[in-house]
């Protein structure tokens, strides 16, 4: 694709604005500077649309007010021409939370290189800016207190990478020397794993942010690898949403421009069907959050590695296809029983079948659920015993810890398959007992 500018030329922009924990944030203006038609807010998932985005190279911003605190971010769109520019994902932080990072990108002559872009890739999605006809960069809004690995990446040269630690109100110096790239084979992406989540709406519908990491605590005690999402799309606007993740094995390579991510229901489209070009090659996940995914549908997955050469359509700059994975998520879960704050003696739990689930498991809190509150039952997850529940069983008779008279409990219900790597998780319900 190329584009040639104009003042009447506009394509849309697609995202998400996450905080500076990778949660979404509902109802932030997303805008362009001097363009008053394109302007927008995100939904209550924190995804975003945004049209009549002029064609270039164009900044995109985003603000939002969070208990009276006003946070802001940006980034930078590849904008076409009646084209949708996907996963250009802002992080939003207070602003007096906020640092910068800047420099310049030369060649081995001390050339400034233009057109160069620098990725910012912290714990959260990649940031990234494009350098100046003098080399100049500058990428601001980051979250302070992080240790940001850096790599600039120019087409035509190989890339090179340091480590930036951002600080509140400061500006950290990092410039680059890069050299002429030669083509050089990027390695074929491996182990490549994709794990399918079916998930309550509640979880994206507010801003509550001890629920938000309720639902994170309860994912990973099942993730083996857990990482922050660094690439989002839009996710579905129904009761609930599907979440295809996407892991690989991260290798540094200085010639690697990023990856491109293919999926289809066929071996055909599988074949022909690049749902994303992942331009950051720090990247070792993707999100497929595509609101067509559908329950019950089998989607395959494959990625290539892209050189820095791939923008020059020359041979040899795509790599090998990485071993080829499936995912068929999950119809959505709900407990049924017992209902909400309901007064509960001899607790008995009912949930809605989810078909092809092998089996659920059903956690009870004894607090609410967090990064630091361990299930009350089952207390050992890797032998839950009877919080085990075969399909097609959908209910259990509570017989685990007693649950003392008055105290406020939390139950949710999670259903797997097999090798746990189909999943749908239920909403936490709180109960009572008596």
């Amino acid at each position: 694709m190329a584009g040639c500018g104009g003042e009447n030329k506009v394509g849309v922009v697609s995202g998400t604005i996450t905080d500076i924990e990778g949660e979404p944030v509902a109802d932030a203006e997303v805008f362009v500077d001097n363009a008053p038609n394109s302007a927008t807010r995100s939904l209550h998932n924190g995804t975003y649309y945004l049209t009549n985005v002029p064609e270039r190279f164009t900044v995109i911003r985003a603000r939002a007010v969070i208990n009276g605190v006003e946070y802001t971010g940006q980034n930078v769109a590849q904008v076409f021409e009646n084209s949708q520019s996907k996963n250009v994902n802002i992080m939003i932080a207070p602003v007096d939370r906020q640092g910068t990072i800047e420099g310049f990108v030369r060649d081995a002559f001390n050339a400034g290189i233009e057109g160069a872009r620098v990725f910012a890739g912290g714990a959260l999605s990649s940031a990234f800016a494009l350098t100046d006809r003098r080399g100049f960069y500058r990428i601001t809004g980051l979250p302070a207190g992080y240790d940001y690995p850096v790599v600039a990446s120019a087409p035509d040269y190989e890339n090179t990478k340091q480590t930036a630690r951002v600080i509140a109100g400061q500006t950290t110096i990092i410039s680059f020397t890069l050299n002429r790239s030669v083509n050089r084979p990027v390695q074929t992406p491996l182990n490549l794993e994709a794990t399918a989540w079916t998930m309550p709406r509640v979880l994206t519908a507010t801003r509550d942010a001890r629920e938000r990491e309720a639902y994170n605590a309860i994912r990973a005690l099942f993730d083996d690898q857990p990482r922050p999402r660094r690439t989002l799309a839009s996710r579905a606007a129904s009761d609930y949403w599907i979440e295809v993740d996407l892991r690989w094995e991260y290798r540094e390579q200085t010639s690697l421009l990023g990856y491109g991510i293919y999926r289809g229901r066929t071996v055909d489209e599988l074949n022909r069907n690049a749902i994303a070009f992942l331009r950051d090659p720090l990247a070792d996940f993707f999100a497929d959050l595509d609101p067509t995914l559908q329950p019950n549908e089998t989607y395959f997955y494959e990625i290539v590695a892209l050189n820095t050469d791939y923008l020059n359509d020359l041979p040899g700059t795509v790599s090998g296809r990485s071993n080829r994975v499936s995912a068929r998520p999950f119809t959505p879960i709900a407990l049924t029983r017992p209902q909400p704050n309901q007064i509960v003696e001899g607790l008995i739990l009912e949930w809605t079948p989810v078909p092809n689930a092998d089996y659920y498991l059903v956690l009870i809190y004894d607090r609410f659920p967090d990064y630091n509150v361990r299930p009350y039952f089952p207390a050992d997850l890797s032998n839950p015993g009877a919080a085990k529940v075969f399909a097609p069983m959908t209910s259990l008779v509570y017989r685990g810890p007693v649950l003392v008279s008055g105290r406020t409990y939390y139950a949710v219900v999670i259903a797997f398959t097999n090798d746990r790597r189909t999943r749908a998780i239920s909403q936490i319900v709180p109960f009572q007992a008596r």
